[in-house]
């Protein structure tokens, strides 16, 4: 089974709202909030959401190497093989969190891990060339369920080490 960690703010997690931006970073053990929808997808392809790190957006981006290093340490004691970053929508800082902390885990923990937000998110232009992001809607909805097929399948793909495909196949920004 592949075991995959989901990196979610306050929001996503289902902690509070902007009022809770300062929540520092913690894990649960599962998949919680948006991470309930996309479990059920990764268990279909041999997958599983083993746990979840969540982190504030404002304490985040305040705090980053020091965040981005306790975070970093929880998804190493998770045993992931694969981190999912987001799905952050069109939350604009969770956006630039996700593309960070994307970054971070691929080239100081040496696992493969990706982001997921909206074209319109502040991380989309910041990160696109530097991680693969998954492109979601801005708000849930109906196209939220197609985006959360692609990460699951993504998700597989990355930590099984399989060939990427282009990003019209794959669902991704181009990194052009």
């Amino acid at each position: 089974m592949i075991k995959a960690v989901q990196f979610l703010n306050q929001i996503q997690a289902g902690l509070g709202e902007d009022e809770r931006m300062d929540i520092e970073p913690q894990s649960q053990r599962g998949a919680v909030g948006t991470g309930m929808l996309l479990r059920n997808m990764l268990v279909r392809k041999g997958a599983d959401i083993v746990g979840t790190v969540i982190c504030g957006d404002h304490y985040f981006l305040e705090n980053k190497e020091q965040a981005m290093k306790k975070l970093g340490e929880m998804v190493k004691a998770l045993n992931a093989d694969v981190v999912i970053c987001g799905p952050a929508l069109n939350h604009k800082r969770f956006g630039e969190c996700c593309g960070y902390f994307a970054e971070y885990v691929r080239d100081q923990c040496g696992i493969p891990a990706f982001a997921a937000m909206a074209e319109e998110s502040t991380g989309t232009p910041i990160f696109r060339k530097k991680v693969y992001i998954i492109k979601t809607p801005k708000k849930g909805g109906s196209g939220l369920n197609i985006a959360l097929r692609k990460m699951a399948d993504f998700a597989v793909k990355l930590a099984s080490k399989e060939k990427i495909g282009t990003p019209e196949e794959e669902g991704y920004f181009s990194q052009d």
